[in-house]
């Protein structure tokens, strides 16, 4: 296990013909310039990859499903529907035979953020948010009900037999309509009782990860008009011959599978990442020790990068708080919303960060470094990246939490050039030399 700290790289101090300032003083600029450095697995100071889980709303009451797979993280959508008494006065038995269904198709609800996708894979223009041009479906019937307790976990066994009519090159747009067998459905209604269903990316997908609405969707402005009416979840649309009004058979509960989960790294040399939806904070860990005992500290920012080629998902505000060394173990730990929230001081953060776009990112923890490196607490405290949460009010954009969107952020390790790797830069001035009022000379 490689733990890392800060390393002190030297400190610059030289004599001076400058002007004495307004307060008389007349300092030169000491660079105090430290770098996050992989350190020998005795040292004290590490890195952390923080899983952070929210156990009231678990993957089955998001209100996001996922389909499709991208960076390392595939997930499909399991939907239950409940056969038993759907039948009423506006739809009685009658209407439900051979003759008179027209059409039976399940129906999906696109998030508006994820575009319009379009069926020529080279024709991109209709596309957005994760630049998918293609999902195709494919709808499989399951041994049994899934449990929502399960997942994230692998998918069910299922007797694999697609369920789908027709050409599935046709399904683009973001209310996709997929096309069943009216025999299956009668079959279903005529044996009752509830019954799960598989909804995956089928083979010549494009690859990317596709949000669609959940029975648990409350953000409907994270959507396209739709009519009045319309069951966003994934939902069964019965179309007869003899009636305009369509039948619709809303689910009894779904979820994403996230039957892959790309781990998040917990050796920093060739990486970290910052993940929404399964939430996965890293937490960086200094080492003040070069640093002179007569040090004032002036400004101390911290740097990281970004990989634009990888990272995806939507705007995000990244936050760095304080957090307790005391409160997880390294290299990884597993933390619930509520712990980190009750034991963050939030340092600052920036807004509407775009995974794919936002490539070097500095942040302002002067106020941090002081407190830390001047033993302010009386244990030990590291900084937490974080991605908007309620307990940062400043940078709580809208009323989205960050379970809502998967999103992730790549950012370069400590192996990256020296440019581009983890940085912290800390400018200082020497007490002494303010007190005595020499100008700042040093040798």
């Amino acid at each position: 296990m490689i733990l890392l700290g800060l390393v002190w790289l030297g400190a610059v101090a030289g004599c001076t013909s400058d002007d004495p300032s307004a307060v008389g003083s007349g300092l030169h600029d000491l660079g105090f310039d430290l770098v996050l450095q992989p350190l020998n697995t005795d040292q004290d100071a590490g890195f952390a990859a923080l899983t952070i889980e929210d156990p009231d709303i678990p993957v089955s009451r998001q209100e996001v499903l996922y389909l499709g797979e991208q960076g390392g993280t595939s997930s499909s959508i399991l939907v239950n529907f409940d056969f038993d008494d759907i039948f009423n006065e506006d739809f009685p038995e009658s209407l439900f035979t051979a003759q008179n269904i027209k059409s039976v198709k399940l129906s999906l609800t696109k998030l508006s953020f994820y575009g319009t996708a379009v069926v020529d894979s080279s024709d991109t223009t209709g596309a957005t948010g994760s630049g998918v041009t293609t999902i195709y479906y494919s709808f499989q019937l399951l041994d049994a009900p899934f449990d929502s307790t399960a997942f994230p976990g692998p998918v069910p066994p299922g007797p694999g037999g697609e369920l789908v009519k027709g050409p599935l090159d046709v399904l683009y747009g973001n209310e996709p309509l997929i096309p069943l067998y009216p025999e299956d459905f009668l079959d279903w209604i005529a044996e009752g009782g509830t019954r799960g269903f598989l909804i995956s990316a089928a083979a010549g997908s494009d690859p990317g990860l596709v949000g669609f609405a959940s029975r648990d969707l409350d953000s409907y402005n994270e959507l396209d008009d739709v009519a009045v009416g319309t069951v966003v979840a994934p939902n069964l649309v019965v179309d007869f011959e003899s009636e305009e009004i369509n039948f619709l058979l809303p689910p009894v509960a779904d979820t994403s599978t996230f039957d892959a989960v790309a781990p998040a790294p917990t050796d920093p040399t060739d990486g970290f990442i910052l993940r929404t939806g399964l939430r996965s904070y890293p937490v960086l860990r200094f080492d003040f020790g070069g640093l002179p005992t007569n040090a004032y500290i002036n400004r101390a920012v911290l740097t990281v990068t970004n990989d634009t080629t990888t990272s995806f998902g939507n705007f995000h505000s990244l936050v760095v708080s304080e957090l307790p060394v005391d409160l997880y173990t390294v290299p990884s730990d597993t933390l619930t919303l509520a712990e980190l929230a009750d034991n963050t001081y939030v340092v600052t953060g920036q807004t509407s960060l775009d995974p794919a776009f936002n490539r070097l990112l500095r942040f302002d923890v002067t106020q941090a470094v002081q407190r830390m490196a001047n033993h302010v607490y009386e244990g030990e405290r590291a900084l937490v990246l974080t991605a908007g949460e309620d307990f940062a009010p400043l940078y709580d954009q809208g009323s989205l939490d960050p379970e809502f969107y998967f999103s992730q952020f790549d950012f370069l390790g400590f192996g990256a050039p020296d440019s581009l790797r983890p940085h912290l830069e800390i400018t200082y001035s020497l007490s002494d030399s303010l007190l005595a009022g020499d100008g700042g000379e040093g040798e």
